[in-house]
């Protein structure tokens, strides 16, 4: 099958002889229609060793058609289109058995033994797939996976009717998260965003406001909020700087979400300003099975409006191309999908 392979830091390569994906009992193979490039893939591309393992098959936001079952696996039939966690669990700790798929005990271990969907053909344990509903293009169903990360980020946080909500980072997660945010019943939603493109889409997708950071930041969102606090942060950017703004923003008794990928690993901030406000530290590592659901179900009825977010759709032929301009100017695009097949 062709594959796109990372096949050094900075370098992607089409192999057009790649192993198929093996298919254990309780797996289906899968033909992958789209894959979305997400920020962890930029992040791999140009980190490399730094981020993943060298050479392999980046891609996890994934559309696919079922082609083959397993003796054992349940609950879809070939034909059957579907979207879910790319990277197999073990299916026996105690995550797995819980659903929990993405905190499974052994996924660090098992994530490389198969490729991901930057690829013809995957093999995935049914148990970690939803179905897509027969109304949603495949396009907006490779978005059920982004989706089903702010979903569970923003069911984390929990939060309430009437919150001042502050979003870190108008990428895609960052845009998803503000419109399930207003949709929660948030009195007042504010993104800060550098790259003027994406803020004019955040108001697309539900912020109130919409503003560029700078030395003025904590004013300007004071004066947005009538002087009054901020409930719930979601830091969606990976950049330290806006970490640390995002600990001067939320107010006493707050939230502070992390929803990003960190290229640097070592952030300094100052503990305190959190233990004295009593502010909520809670970390969102990817999504459950419940999420996924949620997410499938919320693009089907169209409450989530996935298409504005598309920005391009490119072949596998492109990705090396596609890579370096992203890389160069991530604020250039909003989600760019890869044909597979």
């Amino acid at each position: 099958m062709r594959a796109a392979v990372l096949s050094s830091t900075k370098h992607i390569e089409i192999d057009p002889h790649y192993p198929e994906p093996p298919i254990n009992s309780a797996d289906v193979k899968l033909k992958v229609n789209f894959t979305g490039i997400c920020g962890s893939d930029l992040h791999c591309f140009v980190l490399g060793e730094q981020m993943t393992r060298i050479p392999s098959v980046m891609g996890h936001e994934f559309c696919a058609e079922v082609v083959e079952m397993g003796s054992e696996a349940q609950g879809l039939k070939v034909g059957d289109r579907v979207a879910g966690l790319v990277y197999p669990s073990c299916g026996t700790c105690s995550y797995c058995l819980d659903g929990d798929y993405t905190l499974c005990d052994n996924l660090g271990r098992k994530m490389f033994e198969r490729n991901g969907s930057f690829a013809e053909y995957i093999s995935v344990p049914a148990r970690q797939l939803v179905r897509i509903a027969p109304q949603t293009p495949a396009e907006e169903a490779a978005l059920i996976e982004p989706l089903s990360v702010a979903v569970h980020a923003v069911r984390r946080a929990a939060i309430s009717i009437g919150d001042i909500v502050v979003v870190m980072g108008g990428g895609p997660l960052g845009l998803l998260i503000t419109q399930l945010v207003k949709l929660s019943g948030a009195a007042k939603v504010i993104l800060i965003e550098p790259a003027e493109n994406r803020r004019h889409l955040g108001s697309k997708f539900g912020a109130d406001a919409a503003i560029s950071p700078d030395e003025t930041l904590g004013e300007q969102v004071r004066d947005l909020t009538g002087r009054r606090g901020v409930d719930a942060v979601f830091e969606v950017s990976g950049n330290p700087r806006a970490f640390d703004a995002a600990c001067r923003l939320v107010d006493k008794l707050g939230k502070l979400i992390l929803v990003a990928v960190y290229e640097s690993r070592q952030i300094e901030f100052n503990p305190n300003r959190l233990l004295n406000g009593e502010i909520d530290l809670l970390a969102c590592f990817w999504s459950r099975q419940i999420d996924f659901r949620r997410a499938a179900d919320l693009i089907a009825s169209r409450q989530i409006d996935v298409r504005p977010l598309i920005s391009g759709k490119v072949s596998l032929d492109q990705m090396q191309q596609v890579f370096e301009k992203l890389a160069a100017d991530r604020g250039s695009h909003s989600k760019v999908l890869v044909a597979c097949s």
